[in-house]
């Protein structure tokens, strides 16, 4: 039975996690993950996910076996597969060795690409349906999918080629008997697998999706990025350059919408000299 210590320790973890990891962030890795594996699985997550990338790998480090397979059967997979990173191989063949088959699975596919590629980031749990459904028979299965549930439905052939997509309010709007083949949009957006963190920040269509697609050199469809992912990210400890990157693409897409909006007014847009030659003409 937990001392009183213990649940207390607990209660401000499960309510501040983000000030419990800046705490563990400055103990000794050993200290830390005797903390973390004092806690309940799903907390000592939470609180794993919000440490700094320094920390997280050093507390990955110093867990059993047993703790971390814990916490990484509780992270999202993209995070489960960052803390199977950073471990030695041998170790992560024992963590994985204490997770179901399902999980096994999913992390095998977030650890198949390199560290900060599209593959890597990409969440495997969206929601992918068969273009051969009905409207009906999709949203049953929307009604009980245990799956992270975008704004997008992706639509995929058997193989899981991506074929398609719908938003969610167009799903609900389509005819119950139509087959998701006939309502998607095909001109859709995607993200190569192993496209770089850099190339994935800048993306343009980040302008107006909150969500896109990843697929393999065959066309299949791995997962998804959230923007969010991308931004949270940008602001991870210890990844100043992450923050230059999103700064610096939305500084050009910001350059590229005015430049854009000159053309179209058939205005050439004025010339840092020039503009500066006004100014001195001002009276």
């Amino acid at each position: 039975m937990a001392t009183a210590q213990e649940r207390v320790a607990a209660a401000f973890a499960a309510d501040h996690s983000d000030e419990a990891a800046r705490l563990l962030e400055r103990a000794d890795p050993a200290d830390a993950a005797a903390l973390l594996a004092g806690l309940p699985a799903p907390v000592a997550a939470e609180v794993y996910r919000a440490l700094g990338p320094a920390a997280s790998a050093a507390c990955a480090t110093a867990l059993s076996d047993e703790t971390l397979a814990a916490i990484v059967d509780n992270l999202p997979p993209q995070a489960a597969g960052a803390a199977l990173r950073a471990v030695e191989p041998a170790r992560r063949d024992a963590v994985g060795a204490r997770l179901g088959d399902e999980r096994r699975e999913q992390l095998r596919a977030v650890l198949a690409y390199p560290e900060h590629t599209a593959g890597a980031l990409a969440d495997p749990l969206v929601l992918a349906l068969t273009d051969d459904l009905t409207v009906a028979e999709a949203q049953r299965q929307l009604r009980g999918a245990r799956l992270h549930l975008f704004y997008y439905v992706y639509v995929v052939e058997r193989d899981r080629t991506l074929v398609g997509v719908l938003a969610m309010p167009e799903l609900m709007a389509a005819h119950p008997k139509a087959t998701l083949a006939a309502v998607m949009r095909r001109d859709l957006v995607r993200l190569d697998a192993h496209a770089d963190l850099a190339t994935v920040a800048v993306h343009p269509a980040w302008r107006d999706l909150d969500a896109l697609p990843v697929t393999d050199a065959a066309g299949r469809l791995v997962g998804a990025i959230r923007h969010k992912t991308i931004r949270r990210m940008s602001w991870a400890h210890g990844r100043p350059m992450m923050a230059t990157i999103v700064g610096l693409s939305e500084v050009y897409w910001a350059g590229l919408s005015g430049l854009l909006a000159s053309i179209a007014s058939r205005r050439p847009p004025a010339s840092p000299a020039a503009s500066a030659e006004e100014d001195d003409h001002v009276p």
